[in-house]
């Protein structure tokens, strides 16, 4: 819980600074190449390793991180420092949703019993983006136990008109 706390705090910062800069997507391009390098188990026990010295745990991630903008390298001096490595893939994921809710980007979780072709993806992407006015990005999920049908999840919106719901409610009025 603290990890995911302090997650959202860089993230707030360092969108805040992209904001201003106009550099989002930018920052958002270091951030990923930042948690793609440094995100690593070993990686991140190496930095977080009590035996060697902070400043050279600093050396070797900003080393890795050759050609990532100086406000991500910054950052990740700040984590290593605090011993916080390990929350930057956190901080990325943070940073995403802030970043899509300032572009006015909603996210779908979608749950289908069969997998879903790219066809009816389409065609759920378009009635979401229709329903909520806004553009729409849909991960669907396969889950048989729903028998049919979907449920879709857009942030605290549940759609649920999947089979298996329909039987329990139609179970619960014959009793």
């Amino acid at each position: 819980m603290a990890s995911s706390v302090v997650a959202r705090r860089y993230a707030a910062a360092m969108f805040s600074l992209a904001s201003e800069e106009k550099a989002v997507d930018k920052r958002a391009d270091d951030l990923a190449r930042a948690v793609e390098t440094l995100g690593s188990r070993e990686v991140v026990d190496a930095l977080d390793n009590p035996r060697l010295d902070v400043a050279d745990r600093v050396r070797l991630a900003l080393d890795l991180l050759d050609g990532v903008g100086d406000h991500i390298r910054n950052m990740v001096r700040l984590l290593v420092e605090r011993k916080r490595i390990a929350s930057l893939p956190g901080i990325l994921e943070q940073y995403s949703v802030l970043a899509d809710r300032a572009a006015g980007v909603v996210h779908a979780d979608v749950t289908a019993a069969i997998p879903a072709d790219k066809a009816l993806v389409t065609q759920i992407t378009r009635a979401l983006r229709e329903r909520f006015g806004a553009t729409v990005r849909v991960q669907v999920h396969t889950d048989p136990a729903i028998i049919g049908g979907l449920v879709i999840r857009v942030g605290d919106r549940l759609i649920d008109d999947s089979v298996r719901t329909h039987l329990q409610q139609l179970q619960a009025s014959l009793r």
